[in-house]
């Protein structure tokens, strides 16, 4: 499967799981736990990916640490999804575009991950996000001149808000791809 050189990947899964009671990061589908689905995956598209973590850290960090890819810890990430964007790409990779994905997404297929570099190679200085759920949201890829604000990012603000706020193009999802896995009954759809 062909890499995007100009593409990098930084997956976010720093979050505290409080709604599951157990690090999501670690929950299984198929052989795989979470994080490394979201790792292999990411794999496949670029050969630079970032893995920004938190909390439980040192555990997840024994499900990926074989990987070829740059594993962070966020400190701050209690302050929820902005915080760890922010210091995320704090001096990313000199890649003209980032891919942000979240590890609690399993169901995204691998096909949807590709569609969006494609329109994002189309479309060079413009945001390519999903949409599902009558709404933008990630996984979504950012180009370089949007770096900036990526950083200034605090607290809980993740990427929602600044996709409504800025021009972009987007690629549809059907939404039972969408699914966050936060709850034991979301769990349940793992096992299906």
């Amino acid at each position: 499967m062909e890499k995007f050189s100009s593409l990098a990947v930084l997956i976010l899964a720093a979050g505290t799981s409080s709604r599951l009671g157990e690090p999501k990061q670690l929950l299984k589908i198929g052989n795989d736990t979470l994080i490394k689905n979201a790792v292999k995956k990411a794999l496949k598209i670029s050969s630079k990916v970032r893995v920004v973590l938190g909390y439980k850290s040192d555990e997840i960090i024994n499900e990926i640490i074989n990987f070829p890819i740059s594993i962070i810890v966020n400190p701050n990430y209690e302050e929820g999804m902005g915080s760890s964007i922010s210091y995320g790409m704090n001096d990313f990779f000199k890649s003209t575009n980032v891919l942000i994905m979240l590890c609690d997404q399993p169901l995204i297929p691998l096909s949807h991950y590709i569609k969006l570099v494609k329109k994002s190679i189309e479309n060079e200085n413009t945001i390519v996000c999903s949409k599902y759920q009558n709404r933008f949201a990630v996984p979504s890829i950012f180009p370089k001149n949007y770096y900036k604000n990526l950083e200034e990012l605090k607290g809980d603000k993740g990427a929602r808000k600044f996709l409504e706020e800025n021009t972009l193009e987007f690629v549809s999802l059907q939404d039972e791809f969408s699914i966050d896995i936060d709850t034991q009954d979301d769990k349940k759809l793992l096992d299906k």
